[in-house]
């Protein structure tokens, strides 16, 4: 090889492996939030959205219903953390052909490596209900007990109300 040629050459190798090292190193800093994200996601949840879901449903099993919290953790991607509350509501008449026609469900998940979304999700009535869908975004920050706490119970109101 010329040594024209092998200078071009060596020019292409030393811009990619530059290109090569900024990449690796945006890998690692995108991975390094992404683990903090996570880590804040999974304080949050244990400190502030368990407990508060935890009150709602002990009231609620007080009052003749039932209710069971769910987490998809360390098994499947970080991405899929989630929490849920699942409320079953009993003493109203189910269809035999639909199964969970009588339970809501609500979650709080991380949509990115710095926000947690709340969802619900529920059969009951749910072309006379606005419930079904995201319901808001927050900042880990953002979520307290009060929130987590208003924004079930606005949920909770909604199906409640339909039946």
């Amino acid at each position: 090889m010329n040594a024209e040629d092998k200078a071009h050459l060596d020019a292409i190798m030393k811009s990619f492996q530059q290109r090569l090292a900024k990449s690796k190193d945006a890998q690692e800093q995108r991975q390094t939030e992404e683990d903090v994200g996570y880590a804040e996601f999974k304080r949050v949840v244990s400190e502030t959205i368990r407990p508060a879901m935890e009150d709602i449903g002990n009231e609620l099993k007080a009052a003749g219903h039932h209710y069971e919290i769910s987490e998809v953790r360390d098994g499947r991607s970080q991405r899929d953390a989630r929490i849920t509350l699942a409320v079953t509501i009993i003493g109203v008449p189910t269809s035999a052909h639909r199964r969970g026609d009588n339970t809501v469900s609500v979650s709080f998940y991380r949509t990115g490596a710095t926000t947690v979304t709340m969802e619900a999700v529920t059969q009951i009535k749910k072309e006379k209900n606005d419930v079904t869908g995201p319901r808001g975004n927050y900042a880990p920050s953002e979520i307290t007990t009060d929130l987590v706490q208003k924004e079930i119970l606005k949920v909770l109101d909604a199906i409640f109300s339909a039946r």
